[in-house]
């Protein structure tokens, strides 16, 4: 049985448990994943919560860390425009990783992109973006949001801001406010949303 407790992180080792939710997901059978994405969302945040004790704050936190579909990303410094490489995580090894990819749900919208990728960045975006708003409030995990894109825009980590990033911010927002009343789960919010198009970037 899980507690449900509405309070702040209790900063527990988000590296350690994010490694957790990571060989989670690469032990996920697969088909079930991309198959059914909402039941792939609502079984990470449950298993999480597990985790942290029924602790909320920390639930999120963890599947942050531990959906992040990139173990490293190459950016551009202004004006010199000297590229580098930044690691982002070595938790888990490479093979436990790769999976953990490959299981992340690929169409989770309507609108989600074609290919191999598709969506699977959507998650975390989804579970930081609730964290955020969970553990502080909206209007702070809206600034965040904006913040990192245009930071990834800024030093060329992408080449413009993605709305549809910016979209799914907005259900993770809204999932973390629900949450300081009662447990909800992911599904309730992904499944009224069935698609992120939003204005010109409608396929990034």
């Amino acid at each position: 049985m899980i507690n449900f407790s509405v309070s702040v992180s209790q900063n527990k080792n988000m590296f350690h448990y994010g490694g957790k939710i990571i060989e989670y997901t690469a032990n996920f059978e697969s088909d079930l994943s991309q198959n059914h994405p909402t039941q792939f969302l609502d079984s990470v945040f449950v298993y999480a919560l597990k985790l942290s004790e029924g602790d909320v704050a920390d639930a999120l936190l963890f599947c942050s860390v531990g959906t992040v579909p990139y173990s490293e990303f190459e950016m551009t410094i202004p004006l010199i425009n000297i590229p580098i490489k930044v690691f982002i995580f070595n938790i888990v090894n490479e093979d436990i990783f790769n999976r953990m990819i490959r299981n992340l749900p690929t169409k989770i919208f309507a609108d989600s992109p074609e290919g191999t990728f598709g969506d699977k960045d959507k998650v975390t975006h989804f579970f930081s973006s609730a964290y955020w708003s969970y553990s502080i409030n909206e209007n702070f995990a809206n600034a965040i949001g904006h913040l990192v894109e245009h930071f990834e825009e800024g030093f060329k980590v992408q080449s413009v801001v993605d709305e549809r990033d910016l979209t799914v911010n907005q259900l993770g927002i809204k999932f973390g406010s629900l949450l300081k009343d009662r447990l909800h789960f992911p599904s309730e919010i992904i499944s009224n949303n069935k698609s992120l198009t939003y204005g010109k970037n409608s396929n990034n």
